[in-house]
């Protein structure tokens, strides 16, 4: 009977020590935003994906401002942690400073805005948020989302056609499928970039009596949403769309015709004034005629050619004398 009534003593001395490790006094922790609170009951771990370019809101709980005491936000900035907190009766903390703040719902419930969502963003948000009673906290791994870029080709290997549809630097990696595949063999590969970024190349055979023109890979994503697919239409052989194609052809064929209507008027201009300065030179150098001779010029070279006829006679008579 002794033993009995012992171990009852030692059963509730048990049950009573895990019962004040349950709901003892736990108001000793500090949160990050160093307000004093309850130990957290609740401890959430979760993945969200967001995309790039785009404004992002990151929500905490479900609790509204009429249930809450504070909110706390550790956030990942330069591979440090800096904090942005809000609480009822306290002045908020934000030692941030990159434009991210705590904003809330219509119906009063918090949530971490970032204005621009960048690759930067990334990493492990810790929120925790105190209300009567009790706290929650959660761990949560934020992840970018990143458009790939899309590119088309036609390769020649070991004799065969290979079509070749690529989506670049995706994150998380994108999904390329075929629209027609005609039973052929389709190889596809999964490379991961220096940016954490994915690279998936997907090559189909084509069957010698399959044209080149008939062909439309997809590719899905999640930052296009849900269900969304991008097609690549009609792959040539220079690799390119032929759609494409004949958008650059009626782009390219009037500017080549503007370029040469233009080059064929300047041309025609400098032919024409270096004309000009040429037929001003072969003017400079044709030397001028004499002028015509009037009647007066005439008149008076007459006289004095008789008067040296006469003293030519003269001297000629005097020598002949001398002679004889």
């Amino acid at each position: 009977m002794d033993t009995l009534k012992m171990l009852t003593v030692v059963s509730l001395a048990l049950s009573f020590t895990c019962l004040l490790a349950i709901t003892g006094d736990n108001s000793t922790t500090t949160s990050a935003g160093t307000y004093t609170t309850t130990q957290p009951l609740l401890t959430d771990y979760r993945s969200e994906n967001y995309t790039t370019g785009r404004s992002v809101n990151i929500s905490c709980t479900n609790k509204t401002w009429s249930e809450m005491i504070y909110t706390t936000w550790e956030i990942p900035k330069d591979r440090n942690l800096c904090t942005i907190a809000a609480h009822i009766d306290k002045l908020p903390v934000d030692n941030c400073l990159n434009g991210k703040v705590l904003r809330r719902t219509t119906n009063g419930e918090s949530y971490l805005h970032i204005p621009l969502f960048k690759d930067t963003d990334e990493g492990i948000y810790k929120c925790e948020t105190a209300y009567v009673g009790t706290s929650y906290t959660a761990y949560i791994t934020v992840s970018a989302r990143v458009s790939p870029q899309i590119s088309t080709r036609l390769d020649f290997r070991n004799g065969k056609r290979e079509a070749v549809c690529s989506a670049e630097g995706g994150k998380p990696a994108a999904s390329i499928s075929w629209r027609n595949r005609w039973n052929s063999s389709v190889t596809q590969s999964t490379n991961k970039n220096l940016d954490g970024s994915f690279t998936v190349e997907s090559r189909l055979i084509l069957p010698d009596d399959v044209s080149s023109e008939n062909l439309s890979c997809i590719i899905t994503h999640p930052s296009w949403g849900e269900g969304h697919t991008e097609a690549i239409q009609a792959i040539n052989h220079e690799g390119t769309s032929i759609r494409g194609k004949w958008n650059w052809f009626w782009i390219i064929i009037p500017l080549g015709l503007i370029s040469f209507i233009i080059a064929i008027l300047i041309g025609l201009y400098i032919m024409r004034k270096h004309l000009g300065k040429l037929r001003n030179c072969w003017k400079s150098k044709i030397p001028a005629p004499p002028p015509p001779k009037t009647p007066q010029d005439v008149e008076e070279v007459e006289p004095y050619a008789s008067y040296v006829q006469r003293i030519n006679s003269i001297y000629n008579s005097s020598a002949e004398l001398c002679n004889a």
